[in-house]
């Protein structure tokens, strides 16, 4: 009799002498924490913290082959370094997994602060970011080659299991598969026989170098979906010779949106990709896809149907570390779901500590210890939260888990708060699960809920709470400088009531990241919309990467935006505005508003002075995003009963 309720997703895989527990690799990623070459305790703790959580394969993501091709602050491989590195593979292993490491050149796309030798790529000419690129020689090829088999070989030595060539998301591989980029007239370029040579001349090079019987693994874009690059066919045909050399390939696909997946696309966007891969009778080594593979259930509708061997999950881990080992327990009702809004991504692009929308712990395990390690609070006490929003049910979870008493008042009838939106959104499916997760928490735990509540002076005297947790949320900023607001509607009614949604043609004033995605929401269900805002950009509150797939979906619906638009009079009609100094109208049946949101502080600060504990979290103390919402909560209930 199996105890598992994903037979496929848990069956063990054997790749030479290597076995993966699972068929869940923990992909890698974008933490880059080192100082002077080294990796920080930040770092080897991240590592671990996916190893404990279950996945059977650990990478450790993107090391420099060699100067010149660092797109980030190199990790030094060296001799001296190597005692620190080992340990990198120690701390995976210790928990049972299999340790790998990703192996990388940026071409072209290397960045001059990196390296102290020029950029090359397949041809010369100018980088996207506006440097120079000097093509690529045979000497070159050759000493790239030599440097990717030194770079297997010395990683090896320092205890990893397996290596993953990188050879997708644009790097020098692409670059050379790319009939977009490789425009090189000699045996390096043309037909696809050509433009493969250097690429698999690099993996014979790792091959040769590090034997038979070591796990040599790719990281393959399967297209390029674009109508002049390479397809899968091409891919198929590349990597029917590359299997000569490598045991596995992991299928992505070129386009940052196809590798940096939003909240906008559906799931599991290139499996089409590594089914036909995985179809192909020329191709006899496990295929693994990649990309918003979130879900248990759905990683193991994939392995079952034959699409692929394995999956690959990057954001699903650092959202929760623990998915794996939660799915084979039975719990997979627990595991913390992924928003898809890159905040990880984009945050440590800033280089800003890595952060996680959801997971508060992610990146700082070497300061905070383990997600599934809390830890009880010294003192049980007992603790009132007041607002039922993301912030409170998340502090009140944290509470819950120390194991104090925990009352938890809401003044509606529903637990959820500004996240109740996401019942009726139509694009915003990842933040209605998180939603219902948070909600399932806290019923789960021993928690008194009491909604229709607002809690107050009166209720604190009943209760007398040894802590205070005040998430009282935010509301709407009123345009009031505007002529006839009050004709208009604030953006979040939409949801609520769908009777203002008269005619097909909607004007939003302001094109901060909430007007938008309101937008985006009603261009999905067939509505003109029309943005106005202010400045002379719209979503400035969007970081770079989640942006871009911002940008994707606006051009797909067709969302217009004026900017630099100030806003004169709501009319009838729709508004009147001006730009540019003539004043213009945009014409609309129905005018919404979306201008900032502020704290509900009221609460705050008639309660602070009420009990030893009292603080304020999520957009009662500052407005803003999820994650703000959620570390807020959970830090704050961290540090109840610690004294």
């Amino acid at each position: 009799m199996s105890y598992l309720l994903y037979p496929n997703l848990f069956k063990p895989l054997k790749i030479k002498d290597m076995i993966l527990k699972n068929r869940i690799m923990s992909a890698p990623n974008m933490l880059f924490h080192t100082v002077d070459g080294r990796p920080t305790q930040y770092y080897i703790g991240y590592l671990e913290h996916k190893a404990r959580g279950g996945a059977g394969l650990v990478t450790l993501g993107e090391i420099a082959v060699c100067d010149g091709g660092s797109h980030t602050p190199a990790m030094e491989w060296t001799r001296d370094n190597l005692p620190l590195l080992a340990e990198m593979s120690a701390v995976i292993h210790e928990h049972g997994a299999a340790a790998c490491v990703e192996l990388t050149h940026g071409g072209m796309r290397a960045r001059p602060e990196f390296n102290t030798v020029p950029i090359k790529g397949p041809v010369a000419g100018v980088s996207e970011q506006g440097y120079p690129v000097e093509a690529m020689d045979k000497e070159d090829m050759d000493s790239i080659a030599s440097a990717f088999a030194d770079a297997a070989e010395y990683w090896y030595g320092a205890g990893f299991d397996a290596v993953l060539v990188h050879a997708a998301h644009g790097w020098l591989f692409s670059q050379f598969l790319s009939p977009l980029t490789n425009t090189r007239s000699d045996e390096y370029g043309g037909s696809l026989e050509n433009r493969m040579r250097f690429p698999l001349l690099i993996l014979k090079r790792i091959r040769e170098r590090v034997g038979p019987e070591r796990v040599v693994m790719i990281r393959l874009s399967g297209s390029e979906r674009h109508p002049q690059g390479f397809t899968v066919d091409d891919m198929i045909t590349f990597l029917e010779r590359a299997q000569e050399y490598v045991d596995l390939a992991e299928i992505s696909a070129e386009g940052m949106t196809n590798f940096f997946a939003t909240t906008f696309i559906p799931l599991a966007q290139n499996l089409d990709l590594a089914a036909a891969i995985k179809k192909s009778a020329r191709i006899k080594i496990p295929v693994f896809t990649v990309g918003s593979i979130l879900y248990p259930e759905q990683a193991e509708e994939i392995i079952a149907s034959g699409k692929a061997d394995g999956v690959s999950m990057s954001r699903a881990l650092i959202a929760d570390p623990y998915l794996p080992k939660k799915a084979g327990a039975g719990r997979s009702d627990e595991i913390t779901p992924c928003l898809r809004c890159l905040h990880c991504t984009d945050s440590d692009n800033k280089n800003r500590h890595f952060v996680c929308s959801v997971n508060p712990l992610i990146g700082r395990e070497a300061r905070l210890g383990f997600a599934d390690n809390i830890g009880r609070a010294n003192f049980r006490k007992k603790v009132l939260i007041i607002g039922g929003g993301p912030a409170g049910m998340q502090a009140a979870v944290t509470a819950g888990l120390r194991g104090h008493e925990v009352i938890l008042c809401e003044q509606t009838g529903e637990l959820g708060g500004l996240l109740k939106f996401a019942d009726y959104d139509s694009l915003k499916h990842d933040l209605r699960r998180f939603k219902e997760y948070l909600i399932r928490r806290v019923e789960s735990l021993n928690i008194k809920v009491m909604l229709n509540t607002k809690a107050g002076k009166e209720t604190v005297g009943k209760f007398r709470p040894d802590c205070i947790i005040v998430a009282a949320g935010s509301a709407p900023i009123v345009p009031r400088s505007i002529k006839g607001i009050d004709n208009a509607y604030h953006a979040a009614e939409v949801y609520t009531r769908s009777g203002i949604l008269r005619g097909e043609r909607v004007v939003m004033i302001g094109g901060g990241l909430v007007g938008i995605e309101v937008g985006l929401h009603l261009a999905n269900l067939g509505k003109k919309v029309t943005v106005l805002e202010k400045l002379a950009d719209y979503a400035r509150d969007a970081m770079f990467v989640y942006r871009g797939g911002l940008e994707v979906k606006i051009k797909e619906l067709g969302l217009e935006i004026i900017t630099g638009a100030r806003c004169l009079e709501v009319t009838a009609g729709g508004v009147r505005y001006e730009k540019g100094g003539r004043e213009e109208f945009a014409a609309g049946d129905v005018v919404l508003y979306a201008v900032g949101m502020q704290s509900n502080e009221e609460v705050y600060w008639d309660l602070y002075d009420q009990a030893p504990y009292v603080a304020a979290v999520g957009d009662c103390k500052k407005t803003g995003n999820i994650a703000g919402a959620i570390h807020s909560g959970y830090f704050a209930a961290l540090d109840i009963g610690m004294l």
